[in-house]
């Protein structure tokens, strides 16, 4: 019985180490393959304060309340 326990508890050890490398090892396939191409393609296809073009007049904003309501929705 002592056998098993300490067969188990290195195939624990064992195991959390192919855990922790396959881990880093998908993370960083997922970080390549998903995140990066769409962080890259973001960033040069769009203009969130238009800058490359901007605007010919000032852009009108909807009015809203200036209240203490509005104040707490923040």
């Amino acid at each position: 019985m002592r056998a098993l326990k300490r067969i188990w508890q290195a195939w624990k050890k064992i195991a959390h180490k192919i855990g922790n490398f396959q881990a880093r090892v998908l993370l960083t396939i997922f970080y390549g393959v998903l995140v990066f191409p769409f962080g890259m393609a973001a960033r040069l296809f769009s203009d969130p304060l238009r800058i490359k073009q901007p605007p010919k007049q000032w852009l009108d904003r909807p009015d809203e309340p200036c209240d203490m309501g509005w104040a707490k929705r923040q």
